[in-house]
């Protein structure tokens, strides 16, 4: 008798999930997740509930028609090929990832096993090598990539298949405890919950997705890395050709563009992408790292964006560019270290679209933005937050100042600032470092990277 086994990852859905319809078509499927120690060790405490509270979603899911969910302790490379082999499975299917330590971890686990294994791009609109040049390789510059993404016919959907459970084979491993529940709706349902409310407003999403203080944005990036609900899916129900979705259509096609770079080049994980900029000298001054961190820059923009992203693990996308410009070129710190703590802070935190968002801002990356593109953190506040109600949500302490005051507190005197009980470099910092001076000393020092 064949069984298949369905190894869910970053798909956590049953719907429009080719590994999951494959494994249902194959014969009596046990479906399984496995805890990485090492992704749990890199992740920080919001995003592992995110997972959890995903996971325990997909175990409902699965149980409403007649299933279960095995979960099981890793590593998965320990574990699975042993496991494979006791429940006499004839299939191993999954949807592919391509981070360059999963892709190495899937190798070695195709390799020790003598059974069929399906691996499909089930988390991509298109796969690595549909969208490519004239060469053959993939585009380094976005808008062609793009102009060719858009003609390709994606894959048809999966709907929901039909299910034969095979007996459960083990005890489920615990599942580790929640340590708090998240705010939003999670699983599938809440997924669907978002998609449908962005739906309603997607016409404003070109005007409104700059300016933090609006929910313009679809607030889907967390589903689509844990996979609760499928990109083409997605793309279906936005509309191919409507005009009023186009931007954000473009933003899930930066989405399979950085997955394709980085499964074309996997180095970029730890290395620029431009190599003209590999021998930049970074200050990475650690007390100015643990002040960015914190949210204690002194610039309001900035700290409120920090302390978002502390607080509830996500951060706007524009907040996100200011705050990366910052501590690359105002504080001349190694992208890396930013990109590190991202990934492992934003419940959102994926890897090929963390690095190339984090080398685009540093502009190691391909098709980044030009070296001497420096955000003024100042500017960037007053065109995006200009009536400050997103720094006053995250800083209270600067609540009091006016609009005009907010942005730049630090410029007002001493005693207007105490009237509205704002005490610099007390109960709010002043700026780790002036503008200008940062500006010319990013310049010089890219300037010189390039010349060697």
């Amino acid at each position: 008798m064949s069984i298949s086994v369905c190894w869910f990852r970053k798909d956590l859905r049953l719907n429009d999930n080719p590994a999951w319809s494959s494994a249902c078509a194959a014969g009596p499927v046990i479906p399984i997740f496995v805890f990485e120690p090492s992704l749990l060790e890199s992740s920080s405490q919001q995003k592992k509930d995110v997972l959890f509270s995903n996971l325990k979603a997909l175990q409902i899911d699965l149980e409403s028609i007649g299933g279960y969910l095995l979960t099981l302790n890793g590593p998965s490379i320990e574990v699975l090929p042993t496991l494979l082999s006791d429940w006499k499975a004839t299939s191993l299917h999954f949807n592919k990832d391509h981070a360059p330590a999963a892709k190495e971890r899937d190798k070695v686990i195709s390799k020790s096993l003598n059974i069929e294994h399906h691996g499909y791009w089930g988390n991509l609109i298109h796969p690595p090598g549909a969208v490519v040049s004239g060469s053959g390789s993939v585009h380094k510059v976005f808008t062609p990539f793009y102009k060719k993404w858009v003609t390709i016919d994606k894959a048809s959907g999966y709907d929901l298949p039909t299910a034969n459970f095979h007996t459960q084979p083990r005890t489920s491993d615990p599942m580790p405890l929640i340590g708090e529940t998240p705010t939003f709706a999670t699983g599938s349902m809440g997924a669907y919950q978002r998609l449908e409310k962005f739906l309603m407003k997607i016409s404003e999403y070109e005007t409104d997705r700059d300016y933090p203080s609006i929910k313009g944005t679809s607030l889907l990036s967390s589903d689509l890395h844990f996979g609760t609900v499928g990109p083409r899916e997605i793309l279906d129900l936005v509309g191919h050709e409507a005009e009023h979705s186009a931007s954000f259509i473009r933003q899930l096609a930066w989405r399979d563009w950085y997955a394709h770079l980085m499964d074309m080049s996997p180095e970029i994980v730890h290395s620029p992408a431009n190599t003209v900029y590999k021998n930049i000298e970074w200050r990475n001054n650690v007390t100015d790292f643990d002040n960015w961190i914190r949210g204690e820059t002194g610039y309001p923009i900035v700290d409120a964006g920090m302390r978002e992203l502390k607080e509830t693990g996500f951060m706007h996308n524009r907040v996100r560019m200011i705050t990366g410009s910052f501590l690359v070129k105002h504080l001349l710190i190694d992208w890396r270290w930013g990109e590190k703590y991202f990934r492992h802070t934003l419940i959102d935190g994926d890897t090929s679209q963390n690095v190339g968002n984090w080398q685009w801002v540093a502009g190691t990356g391909f098709d980044a933005a030009p070296y001497f593109r420096i955000f003024n953190p100042i500017r960037q506040s007053e065109k995006f937050d200009k009536e400050g109600s997103y720094i006053r949500k995250w800083i209270p302490e600067l609540s009091s100042l006016s609009t005009k005051q907010i942005h730049s507190p630090w410029e007002v005197n001493d005693e207007k600032l105490n009237e509205v009980g704002v005490q610099l470099g007390i109960n709010y910092p002043y700026p780790i470092v002036d503008h200008s001076f940062a500006r010319e000393r990013c310049l010089e020092a890219y300037k010189t990277a390039r010349a060697k």
